[in-house]
């Protein structure tokens, strides 16, 4: 079940991937100062400090309005290599099936170190999936509603507008204007497999030739 959701985020990671190379080709790269000065978060200015912050937006203490952005890496010069990451993961966990698969090939010590290996493969795809899915909800409603506002919004020192609009990547700063589709691939679904807080212990008793493995 892991190798199988590890595979729904190949294409997903490959979507990644590559709009993250048309960000790098595109004027919209000049959006990365904005992102390493505030760390990915958004700001705008909040004239009624009163009111309660329309999700997704937070109140900062000096009553604007602030959203972290999700996949803000994405206009990073270095973002993670999730394909890498996920070959990797792949690789290990199908090692690991090959010897389930065939345990009378492997060794007593082999076997009962078996359940340790199956927790420790598939580990890694439990908190490699989560990091892809915050890529992902750089184009989910709940940022699409912020970057909206915040383009609609006057920013200080800084006049680029960024939205999407019906699956589009729109950057714009007055004199450079950019549009960068995004793949429906980006928006997969991904499950994060369940795995057991602490690796599980296994007792192994074979008949004939071999003592008691504990």
């Amino acid at each position: 079940m892991t190798i199988d959701e590890l595979a729904k985020a190949v294409p997903v990671a490959e979507t990644i991937a590559l709009l993250h190379e048309a960000i790098r080709r595109s004027p919209a790269r000049n959006f990365w100062p904005i992102i390493r000065e505030t760390k990915g978060v958004l700001f705008v200015r909040s004239t009624d400090s009163g009111q309660e912050c329309p999700w997704p937006w937070r109140r900062t203490k000096s009553g604007n309005m602030s959203y972290k952005l999700p996949g803000h890496l994405l206009f990073s010069p270095w973002p993670p290599n999730f394909r890498r990451m996920l070959r990797s993961c792949i690789a290990v966990l199908q090692r690991v099936r090959a010897d389930i698969n065939d345990p009378e090939s492997k060794s007593d010590f082999s076997v009962t170190h078996l359940p340790y290996r199956i927790w420790s493969a598939t580990l890694g795809p439990k908190r490699l999936i989560p990091e892809i899915q915050l890529f992902q909800r750089f184009a989910m409603p709940d940022s699409i509603a912020a970057l909206e506002k915040w383009s609609n919004e006057p920013q200080r020192g800084s006049n680029i507008v960024l939205r999407i609009s019906h699956g589009t990547l729109v950057y714009d700063d007055g004199s450079d204007h950019w549009e960068i589709e995004i793949s429906e691939k980006l928006t997969q679904p991904l499950v994060v497999p369940s795995t057991p807080d602490r690796p599980l212990e296994l007792h192994v008793v074979r008949a004939g030739g071999q003592s008691y493995c504990p």
